[in-house]
């Protein structure tokens, strides 16, 4: 039989277990202190995209059905690519504008054949509050992407461009993009209000109302 722990013994490991507890309760308290602190800022401004979302819900059908709106709006991922100038560009510059941002590639042909939609839903609404942003992703072969886009007639987008594909592999690994092409629907504050995998008629009536309202103006 087990004899009994002397007093003096017993007490002083009562003693350590409660400090080893306290310890662990403090850590765990500012691990999750210290992730709101660095979560809470980017949430917040999110969090009052929420009234856009209820606008834009009755409006995701038709062409563009297979939008998936966020339920719970977050900041879109930073991401660095290549301007029309091929000097190095961040999403951050686009704050302020309501951006279709679409993830592409010469060698896929869905992508080359919405295309020329989003040419014209950049013809048709393109403002200095919005605008379709599609980033080529192409890592070889490089003149292809540009002599595509001018043999189908591509003339209102402007030629983003990541060779690298760190944009692919960046949203890839956040869980946002499995294949291409992948377009995303980010506000003014640069929250994400929506993403669609596969291609769609971004010109057709469904996708203009749905921009429009995007945009905060008449769907009709």
């Amino acid at each position: 039989m087990n004899e009994p722990l002397p007093a003096a013994s017993a007490s002083r490991r009562s003693v350590l277990a409660f400090a080893a507890l306290a310890i662990a309760a403090a850590a765990a308290f500012l691990y999750v202190k210290g992730g709101e602190s660095r979560k809470k800022p980017g949430l917040q401004a999110c969090a009052a995209s929420k009234p856009l979302l209820e606008r834009l819900a009755p409006l995701a059908k038709g062409e563009v059905a297979a939008l998936t709106l966020a339920t719970d709006p977050e900041p879109f991922p930073p991401l660095s690519f290549n301007g029309p100038d091929g000097a190095p560009l961040d999403i951050t510059a686009f704050k302020g504008k309501t951006l279709l941002l679409n993830i592409w590639a010469a060698w896929c042909v869905p992508c080359r054949a919405e295309m020329p939609a989003l040419d014209r839903l950049q013809q048709q609404l393109g403002s200095p509050s919005f605008e379709v942003v599609a980033i080529n992703v192409d890592t070889s072969h490089l003149e292809k992407p540009k002599a595509l886009l001018a043999e189908i007639g591509v003339k209102a987008l402007k030629f983003y461009s990541d060779p690298k594909a760190d944009v692919f592999f960046r949203l890839r690994q956040e869980g946002g993009l499995t294949g291409l092409p992948t377009t995303f629907l980010i506000d003014a504050q640069g929250c994400e209000i929506g993403r669609m995998s596969g291609p769609a008629t971004w010109d057709s009536a469904d996708a203009l109302k749905l921009i429009k309202g995007a945009l905060g103006e008449s769907a009709q």
